[in-house]
Order: C-alpha cells, then structure tokens, then sequence
C-alpha cells in the first residue's frame, strides 16, 4: 500500500532475452506434429546444428517416456544428452537462435529440459505420504478487445490509428481447447514434482464472450499492447473468483500485425496478481497460435509450442515464486537473475533456467514455508469453522510488513465506539468490518483501494493443520503479520487447541478439549465441566478463570522447536501431563525396551535415581523428552534431569509413578512402576507379588502364559495410557491368552481375587 493510487492491478512482466537477427525467412507455416515434419517445415535437419537436433531429439524422446510413465528411460536419455551437453555449459550458447522463423527456446529447449529433471526425479521417487491438494487455475477467455490501433510508425508514435475491435482466435477453443492444454502439459507436470507431489493442477475454463476489453499500444519503447487485466478479474462472479488459485488471461490480440513492425517487440502480458494474491498469467490470444516477431514467423507447431511455452510459463511462475518469499530476496529490482553478479555464491550456471533451479532447490524447497502452503489462494469454506471462532476485538494491535519502505507498511487495527478501522503510520484510516464466514475483514467506502479486502490468515503447521488464529493480514497479495500478543513473536497461543488424554486418565474428567468459541478459548472435559481460559503469551500457559474448579492455576504448556515450526506436545496441570495425539500416525513413536521394576526404598532415602536412556528407545533414533508423574507427590516426588530420573521424598507409604518419553511428533511412551517407601528394609522384593501367580514373556506379540491361577480370581487388561480395559476369562491353573487383537503399548495385567480381595498387578509390554 505504497500510496492512494496503487491498486496493483496492473503488474506486467515480459521474457526478456537476447535475438539474433533472422536471416532467412520462414518455410511459411505449416501443421508439424512429429519432429521429422517439424524439422521438414524448417528446411530439413541440414540447416541445424548437431547440438540443436540433439536437444530437440531428447527433448521429444524424454517427454513421450514421461507420458508413458518410464522415468529410468528418461533419465537415460536426459544423462546422455548431458554427457556431451552438461547443463550450464558455454556450448548451450551456440542453439541460441533456430534457423527460418523456428522458435523452439533459447537455448533450444534447454527450459523444458532442466524442467524435466524435476519431473523425471519426482517421478523416480514419488511422496507416497504427500497430502495432495488441488490447485484450480481458471484459464479465462475474453471474448473481444477494441481500441485505437496504429498501422504506420507515425501513427505509433503520434498514438492514433483506426479504431478497431478484435474478436478471440477460434483456435484457443477448438477440439476442447487443445492447444491451451498441450501448452501448459509440461508446466502441470513440472508444478507436481517441484512440490514432492503436494499440488495437482486443475485445469478450467472461463468463457467471456460478452466483455470487450479496452486496448491500446504505447508509444515509445518498450511497447505494450494490451489493457488493464483488472477488469477482466472484476467481471468475473464472485464464486469463480473466491475458488479460484490461478488465473491464466488470454484476451483478443491487439498487437499491430503490418509489415512495418516486423522487427518490433510488444509486450502483451506477463504475470500479475489478484486480490487474494494468486498468480495472474496474462497473454493475448496469439501468443499461444503464432511466434511474435522478435521469436520466429508463422504460427507455431505442436513441436515449438511443447518446447517454448514452458519456458514462457517458468518465467512468469518464478517471478510470483519471488514475489511471495520476500523475505528470501531473490528478485529485488526485476530480472535481476539477467546479472550474472546477482546470483547467490553457492549458485552454478549462467542462463535464467540455471538461477530457477537453483533457487529451487537452495532456498525455495528448504524454506519452513512449503510451496504447497503458499500457492493455494482460493477463500476456503472449509476454513468456516476456524474463522467462526473468531472475534474482532482480539484483531486489534499493530501489524507491518516484512520489508517496511515506506509508512503505508505498517498499521493498527483499532476501535472507535462500535466500529472497526485500519490506521496506517501515515495516519491514513479507513473502516473494517468482519465477515468471518469468508474470513475477511471487508473495507468501507473510504478505503482508497476500492473492492480490496483484508484476507485473514490463520496459523498453519507444516503439515497443513490449520488453527484460528490470525497471524497477518494479506492485503493486495502482500502479508501484514501481526506483532503483538504471538508466542515467540511468531506463533498464537491457538496451537494449544486441541484434544488431550491424562497420563494416568483413570475417568473422564482426564480427557477433553482446549476449543476457542468467538475468539475465547475453554477447556471442556469429556465429564461435561467447562471452564473460561486466559491466555499468557510471556509465560507461554492458560491461566484458569474464577469458573474453573482450581482458580488461578494454569495450563503450562510443553513446548518443542523443531527446524520449521513450534508445537505444543499437551500440558502440566496440578503435577499431572496431558499430552496431545501424535501429528504423523506413521512416524513411529517411542517404545519401552526395559521395563522399571517396582522399586522399595527406606523412610528419608534421599534420591534414588533410574537412567530413562535405558528405559526408553525410539526406532528412528529421534531424541526424546522424559517427564514423570508421581500419583502421590506427599509420598514420592519425581524429576527428570539431564535424562535421568530422580525419585526424591521419603513418607511411609505406597504410590505409583508413570515415567514418559515423547519425541518432537508427539509420539508417546509409558512405564508405569510402584514405589513402595518403609520405615525399615523390607525383605519382600515385591510387596503385592503372589508366589504362586506368575506371567511369560513380559513383553509379546500374540501369546501370554499365566499360571498359578483358580477359579477365585477375575483377570483384567488395561491400557496404561488410555485406561481401556478388557475382562480375560479364567478356567484352568495354566491360562493361555490371545492378545493378537491388541493394540500395541503399555499394559498391566490386574489379578482380582474375588474371596480375600487380593489384588496383583504384572506389566505387560505388546508389540
């Protein structure tokens, strides 16, 4: 928001590039669908070079073993054409230029190519786990443009002309628009391997015959032919613009096509962006039917638009790329990868290709933002729950930009009697009012950017789970975060939300829910009780209010730093842990390898101390955090310090103690064992051991032996973590169990005697 009239509606890129001067013309325009007709048309393989006929070659031959699926074939023949051709080399210069009016890139399809690395390692090894999401990009056709077009120099120069009106190239619509789709093949593809398969493009088609959009051609260089594509956004009905991600504009040419400008240039499009911040391909109806003068003659082929129009689409894709990682700095002025000085040191080669690749794969795919996350724009119904627990007055406070230039960049939303507005640091304000049903904050008629909404963006993991909580305000396609009230300065106190289950969870009132109602956020256990929560951002926990059971005490949070993100693995609330279900079921979770036995001390012991590393494993050699709950603090007192556990305490009396270890997914483990305190030493090991009730193997699969028990005793299973339990009947003195059906984790054996009431307790560990 750079001042009153930049409505950035009107952002034009153009494939800047170096030509050589034609000297021969076109063969004239032909239908080539295979490379022998295409080479033919240009005046047979006699007039390429043997690096260009190679690389066309390849370039066909690896793209038809992609469609086909046979990615080893691909890469065979991209690794041959690389042998004698290596990617960034200096050789790449001499297939700059095609012979009689060819346009196949420049460097002949070099573009597509280092493209098709992309697609052909992706396609080596595909995500499997990718959580695939569908980006709908919206190709909208403009029926008619009509302006003053000049047909002499003079006239150019003067800006007059005839008055004329075009109609759409029939060509874009023919045989289910055939030729838009074989231009964006390879780009569809390319979109899914760069992001490890998280994006799958879905092609649609906007057909607006009725609007005619006003055109005209600049007078001095560079020369622009083309009109205001906000227009063609603005006649669009509001759903096709809400569910849309990409747009793709093609409109009616009205580029000067008369002898005298054969040797100029126009710029017809480029990439722009709509109000939500999605990328805006823009380009007349001609650029995907006939090669521009500064690219070739004649209409192009199947073979030319396969391997030029990539390139275009890379282009114009990489500069939105830029445009929304600011913060990673890699266009600065526009176009500044045409400086070879400007490149990153850790960069190779020298072509525009080489500097998206290498952006690609050094800073882009690294970045903690995935590019998944950052390419869906469509307004979201989904979301409607999470906008819905929103309120306006937790928006208020200050929010800017990364890169503040000028006063415009930074702002507050703020409150004046009942309504709502947007104070800029140029003391420029305007009303705002909710529609959380969008999740928006829509402007007032006295905003200066007329039809422009404040689109408000919720917190989101890596993973994609969404919270409600609003971390920045994205205006004109720009991101305005909030900087007040965020847990480190970065993230809501809303990643709290959530279920959580006690360890031990004994009832009901050890489970529920942290939920946030009209920006409010509460606990509601699964006993039905609720209370209000406020939260403390600087001690990072929920403070309980005058309704809670315990008031002032809190809710503090566990909190983990991972490379990308920040969770929260549950909470302590009076001496107990309640811990969150693990984000990625399939990261395995930590497993207990030697079980704690039940320990008896003396009255005033001191510190007794277990090494957890022992106790505890995990399969993928993730690290691990320890906790400890004591069921009876007054008795034993448990901490975990530098891995180790330390029982300290001393009363007379029998408690039990549940040792945790969690990694960074929330993946949980439990050992439950009793601690047995006496005024003197006891000479029984185990204080509830019965000599004739024994159990094998202590950790098994599908099989569990009992023996030494009668008919007098009543034998159940319960989960030590979720207290889910299962009566096992009991017949003979030797019992065989199937535990084959149980899940795997912690488990005790309880053994009820039904006539003296004896109760023995053995701990079972299934995998």
């Amino acid at each position: 928001m750079d001042n009153l009239n930049s409505l950035r509606l009107c952002i034009f890129s153009i494939l800047v590039v170096i030509f050589l001067p034609f000297t021969t013309k076109a063969q004239g325009d032909c239908q080539a669908t295979t490379l022998d007709q295409f080479f033919e048309c240009y005046g047979g393989k006699k007039v390429f070079s043997e690096h260009s006929i190679k690389a066309l070659t390849t370039f066909v031959q690896v793209e038809e073993a992609i469609n086909a699926g046979n990615y080893i074939q691909a890469k065979v023949l991209m690794d041959d054409l690389y042998k004698t051709y290596p990617v960034g080399d200096n050789l790449w210069w001499q297939v700059w230029n095609a012979p009689n009016g060819a346009n196949v890139g420049s460097p002949h399809c070099y573009y597509g190519l280092r493209m098709m690395e992309d697609i052909i390692a992706y396609g080596l090894k595909p995500n499997p786990l990718a959580k695939v999401k569908k980006v709908t990009m919206n190709i909208v056709l403009v029926g008619c443009s009509k302006g003053i077009l000049p047909t002499t120099k003079e006239e150019l120069e003067k800006g007059t002309g005839q008055f004329v009106t075009h109609t759409l190239n029939p060509k874009l619509k023919e045989n289910n628009y055939q030729i838009i789709r074989q231009s964006l093949d390879l780009f569809i593809k390319y979109i899914k391997a760069i992001t490890k398969g998280s994006l799958e493009i879905h092609v649609g088609f906007i057909e607006l015959d009725t609007l005619c959009l006003p055109v005209s051609v600049s007078k001095e260089k560079p020369y622009v032919a083309s009109g205001d594509y906000g227009l063609v956004l603005n006649a669009l009905t509001k759903a096709a613009k809400d569910t849309t991600d990409w747009f793709m504009i093609n409109y009616p040419s009205h580029v000067p096509e008369f002898p005298v400008f054969d040797d100029e240039s126009f710029i017809t499009g480029g990439m722009g962006a709509d109000n939500k911040g999605g990328p805006v391909f823009i380009a007349d109806d001609k650029w995907v039917v006939r090669k521009p003068a500064h690219l070739g003659k004649g209409n192009y082929t199947d073979i030319e638009r396969r391997t030029y129009l990539p390139q275009w689409l890379q282009h114009e894709f990489f500069h939105h790329l830029y445009r929304i990682y600011p913060e990673l700095k890699l266009e600065v002025n526009g176009h500044d990868w045409f400086d070879r000085k400007f490149w990153a040191s850790d960069f190779t080669g020298q072509f525009e290709t080489d500097y998206y690749s290498e952006t690609l794969h050094k800073r882009l795919q690294i970045d903690c933002e995935p590019l998944a996350k950052k390419l869906i724009t469509r307004i979201d119904k989904i979301r409607a729950s999470e906008y819905s627990s929103l309120s306006i007055d937790e928006l208020l406070g200050s929010y800017s930009l990364d890169n503040i230039q000028n006063t415009w960049h930074e702002g507050d939303i703020i409150r004046q009697n009942d309504n709502y507005f947007w104070k800029n640091k140029a003391n420029v304000q305007w009303e705002v009012m909710p529609n959380f049903t969008e999740g928006i904050l829509k402007t007032g008629d006295d905003s200066p950017y007329k039809g422009q909404d404040f689109f408000l963006e919720l917190y989101q993991t890596v993973e994609g789970d969404i919270y409600p909580g609003v971390i920045s305000l994205k205006f004109g396609g720009e991101y305005y975060k909030k900087r007040f009230g965020l847990m480190r300065q970065s993230l809501p106190i809303e990643l709290a939300l959530g279920n959580y289950a006690r360890v031990p969870s004994n009832n009901s009132h050890h489970t529920g829910n942290l939920i946030k109602s009209q920006g409010r956020i509460f606990w509601e256990n699964d006993a039905g009780d609720s209370w209000s929560l406020i939260p403390n951002t600087n001690d990072e926990c929920l403070n309980h209010m005058a309704n809670s059971p315990t008031p002032n005490e809190k809710f503090q949070l566990i909190l983990v730093n991972t490379p990308c993100d920040v969770y929260n693995l549950g909470f302590k609330y009076l001496n107990y842990y309640y811990w969150k279900p693990k984000r990625l079921l399939q990261d395995e979770s930590p497993k207990v390898v030697k079980s704690i036995n039940n320990v008896e001390l003396q009255e005033n012991f001191g510190n007794y101390t277990i090494n957890l590393s022992e106790i505890f494993a995990d399969n993928q050699g993730d690290s691990l955090l320890f906790f400890v709950t004591s069921a009876d603090t007054n008795l034993i007192k448990g901490t975990v310090y530098n891995g180790k556990l330390i029982l300290l305490g001393g009363n007379v009396g029998n408690t039990t103690l549940y040792a945790m270890a969690l990694d960074k997914n929330g993946g949980l483990a439990v050992d439950e064992f009793d601690v047995l305190v006496t005024s003197a030493v006891s000479t029984v090991s185990n204080p509830h051991a019965a000599a004739d009730i024994s159990i094998s193997p202590s950790v098994a699969h599908d099989i569990i032996f009992i023996t030494g028990l009668t008919q007098d005793y009543r034998v159940e299973l319960v989960s030590a973590i979720t207290a889910d339990s299962e009566i096992l009947s009991v017949s003979d003195t030797i019992q065989t169990i199937d535990i084959s059906h149980v899940p795997s984790g912690m488990y005790f054996l309880i053994f009820t005697n039904t006539i003296t009431g004896y109760t023995q307790r053995d701990k079972v560990i299934i995998y």
